[in-house]
């Protein structure tokens, strides 16, 4: 099966009683075998009230907001002061060594990518 990093986590956050002592997956976490997926927030050219978004950014950026991430989105938090809760500590480390592509080699490569994946799973 192919997902999430914080996946076995979320799993076992989430199991029914009883809870099993471990997810029902596990985290291979190989070097460059996992790709990070960034997720951004951003300030359209010509907003409205671009003082207000930018209280909004630094609002997402707050240790506060990001301390809520994890459980509720299940991606790690991107302000290195917000600290991992335990079961991430355990079941979903930060990936050590992720791969990472341009997006210009991902704009690239993207529908041949899809098709050979479709091909290979959906044989």
């Amino acid at each position: 099966m192919v997902s999430y990093a914080t996946s076995p986590a979320a799993e076992l956050y989430f199991a029914s009683d009883p809870k099993p002592a471990q997810p029902p997956t596990a985290n291979l976490a190989l070097e460059n075998g996992s790709f990070l997926q960034v997720e951004f927030v951003g300030i359209l050219k010509g907003a409205k009230e671009p003082d207000l978004a930018r209280k909004f950014v630094d609002y997402m950026l707050s240790v506060a907001f990001q301390n809520d991430i994890p459980l509720q989105m299940w991606v790690y938090p991107s302000n290195a002061q917000a600290p991992l809760p335990d079961i991430f500590q355990k079941w979903a480390p930060v990936p050590a060594k992720p791969l990472t592509l341009s997006p210009s080699m991902i704009d690239t490569g993207r529908d041949g990518w899809i098709r050979t994946w479709t091909q290979v799973v959906l044989r």
